[in-house]
């Protein structure tokens, strides 16, 4: 294990944490029985949708942990940190885009909380 794996670890973490908060948040704004819009014109249920992201975000962060792992060169250290630490920040920023438009489309439609 090197400096470089932990900090794309680190990075990972960050990330995870920052799409937990904000599907937390979004959460407390809806009822139960609410009907997140995920692409177009298809929905999911609260309990599916809003953990989803996170779960897809987990499992990519393992593989790319699994393939760091599974390298023992300099440069290829230094290749699997610089996509796991892109890839840390584009899927949580992607993750919080589709998030905003979730909730805007909900607010739109009167379906969040005050």
């Amino acid at each position: 294990m090197t400096i470089l794996s932990i900090a794309a670890d680190v990075l990972w973490i960050l990330s995870l944490s920052i799409m937990a908060s904000a599907t937390r948040t979004a959460w407390m704004r809806m009822e139960p029985e609410t009907r997140v819009p995920v692409m177009g014109a298809w929905r999911l249920s609260r309990n599916v949708a809003l953990p989803l992201p996170i779960v897809l975000a987990f499992a990519a962060g393992m593989a790319l942990l699994w393939g760091h792992r599974h390298q023992t060169q300099l440069s290829y250290d230094v290749i699997f940190f610089g996509l796991r630490a892109t890839l840390a920040a584009v899927i949580a920023m992607v993750h919080l885009q589709w998030l905003k438009g979730a909730l805007a489309t909900l607010d739109a439609e009167g379906a969040l909380k005050s």
